[in-house]
């Protein structure tokens, strides 16, 4: 919508503050918020008034041209007239990328399109604003068709990105403001994604959590934790087959990681496939470097196994 609540302004102006960014967009300007709080944080407090001292660069995107006002070309440095899924492949980068209300007026499958290049093209970090489950349905308004809520999020559907994410209550139901810190190296990310998945297991949503390790292991198929705490998981669901690819996959990426195959050996037990897992603990006392410990309890598996 052309205006957004504004009981997280104050909190996102001092992100802004404290990014120091010298170049923002905003996605979808609207009457503007966020293009004044950034020409007011970053040119006018630190004493840069006059409109010719300016050094930060403001530009915006937004979908309605009637939107547009002569406060707005004050403003921005430049504002294009373009449906962002249109552009965002070919934005520059930005130190910041503003979302403030968009997301929403997308569906959903767009929206994580969306979400993913802007997160792609941010430097500092992406500051998503968005309203949160249920309560915050909203028609076409203003002669604007994109003024449609068109879809639903939660908080859960951030979770594949580390973020400091801030929640507000309102009448009308919940509120958050996401920064997203872009260029997280992977094995930071499968650390988050792993921190995310405990929380949701230790509240009983095991289903959340199974899916937070999926994403980390397919972000590093090597990660031996990761790769272990989602093999738990998926047993505990009783995916067996899902567990033992997802093995599969961490040996062909770390080919020393023996414990997976010990684990893998001892689920094919499991699962009364005595050939496979016998093949499997051979292969494994046949590699190079086995700590002593797992091929002591690898040969103790074997002589199970040979007995089943």
């Amino acid at each position: 919508m052309p205006v957004s609540t504004l009981v997280h302004i104050t909190y996102c102006a001092k992100i802004i503050s404290e990014l120091e960014p010298t170049s923002v967009l905003d996605i979808g300007c609207g009457f503007g918020i966020w293009g004044f709080l950034s020409r007011y944080c970053l040119d006018i407090v630190p004493g840069r008034v006059n409109p010719d001292s300016w050094q930060v660069r403001v530009d915006g995107i937004e979908v309605f041209e009637p939107y547009i006002q002569p406060h707005h070309r004050a403003l921005y440095n430049s504002i294009r007239i373009a449906d962002v899924r249109d552009v965002a492949d070919a934005l520059d980068p930005y130190d910041l990328i503003i979302a403030g209300d968009v997301i929403e007026h997308l569906d959903k499958e767009e929206g994580h399109k969306v979400f993913e290049r802007l997160y792609g093209k941010a430097v500092k970090g992406l500051l998503v604003n968005i309203p949160i489950g249920p309560g915050w349905e909203h028609p076409e308004a203003h002669g604007n068709p994109a003024e449609l809520h068109r879809s639903q999020w939660e908080i859960a559907d951030f979770d594949a990105y580390p973020s400091v994410c801030k929640e507000f209550e309102l009448p009308c139901g919940k509120y958050a403001s996401f920064l997203f810190k872009p260029n997280v190296p992977i094995h930071e990310r499968v650390e988050w994604l792993q921190g995310r998945a405990h929380c949701y297991e230790a509240g009983g949503n095991g289903g959340r959590a199974l899916e937070c390790m999926r994403i980390a292991h397919g972000l590093d198929a090597s990660d031996a934790k990761a790769t272990l705490f989602l093999v738990d998981l998926l047993i505990k669901g009783q995916e067996w087959s899902e567990a033992l690819q997802a093995l599969e996959a961490s040996l062909v990426a770390a080919p020393t990681f023996h414990y997976a195959r010990l684990t893998m050996a001892r689920l094919l037990k499991l699962r009364s496939r005595p050939q496979e897992a016998q093949a499997c603990i051979e292969t494994l006392l046949a590699s190079d470097d086995v700590p002593p410990e797992i091929a002591t309890d690898a040969l103790a598996l074997l002589e199970e196994v040979r007995k089943q």
